[in-house]
């Protein structure tokens, strides 16, 4: 499939702001709450951007953390997600939300993660699906895979002992596209070989506990906006609809920078 090249238009009212936009993105502060990101009413959305996904993806509210990050560096991200507990790519195409979502409203760039153990096990199924997915999708759409980690149930499946048996699998279901990996599963790798006393998965040896879903977002942040994760914020929060402080999620200060470093490591 040929993408197109995109075109922006940029409002000439933009510039007036341009330099309270540029002390914006450059504050760092150790919590970044509702009030604080969406008080200055001329915020401009850069980037619409859409995930479909399971639990791997909903867990810990990564989509809003992503979304967090990038309102933190002024990129101001408005980001949509299609979730579902154990959702396959079969699931997501027989799902009619998701078809209407492609077929009326436009986003920059889709984010597609199948369900971890399909692209091991039926990676012709997963290649099917994606396809029928994609060909909802516009050319001027740009779109990235997330490439899921390795966990003790499903190493069985690793017939060929490769280092990263999923990104493998997706780079042959993807060939012939211009679909771009986000190598999750290659920094949960590289993570839990430099920093084995930290865990990255909660107590089912499976899904990501916060500090894996940190990570995750940390490497899709960088991926889509080619911005280090260095200095991004600890924790992230919003507010529930009684107006109290609710948290995303929360990674402490001792493992912090090295959930930053690794993806900057996996990415640049």
């Amino acid at each position: 499939m040929i993408k197109k090249k995109k075109i922006y238009l940029i409002d000439m009212k933009f510039f007036k702001y341009l330099p309270i936009l540029i002390f914006f993105s450059c504050s760092n502060a150790s919590e970044l709450s509702t009030e604080e990101t969406e008080s200055l009413s001329f915020q401009i959305v850069n980037e619409k951007i859409l995930f479909i996904g399971n639990s791997f993806t909903f867990y810990w509210n990564l989509p809003s953390q992503v979304e967090k990050m990038s309102i933190e560096r002024g990129l101001n991200w408005d980001i949509k997600h299609v979730t579902a507990p154990s959702a396959t790519l079969e699931i997501h195409w027989n799902n009619p939300e998701l078809k209407s979502i492609l077929q009326n409203e436009a986003f920059n760039h889709i984010i597609i993660q199948e369900h971890s153990t399909n692209p091991l096990t039926n990676p012709n199924s997963t290649k099917f699906y994606f396809d029928q997915i994609l060909s909802l999708i516009p050319d001027s759409t740009e779109i990235h895979f997330f490439s899921t980690w390795m966990y003790p149930s499903i190493e069985q499946f690793n017939t060929n002992n490769e280092l990263f048996p999923i990104e493998e699998s997706i780079n042959e279901i993807v060939d012939g596209t211009s679909t771009k990996i986000i190598p999750i599963g290659r920094a949960f790798k590289l993570f839990n070989d430099k920093h084995p006393q930290f865990k990255l998965l909660m107590e089912d040896d499976k899904h990501p506990n916060s500090n894996g879903s940190y990570l995750a977002s940390c490497v899709i942040f960088s991926h889509i906006s080619a911005q280090s994760s260095l200095n991004l914020s600890k924790r992230y929060k919003g507010l529930d609809n009684k107006g109290v402080d609710i948290y995303y999620s929360i990674v402490e200060d001792e493992v912090l920078t090295f959930l930053q470093q690794v993806s900057d490591e996996v990415i640049f």
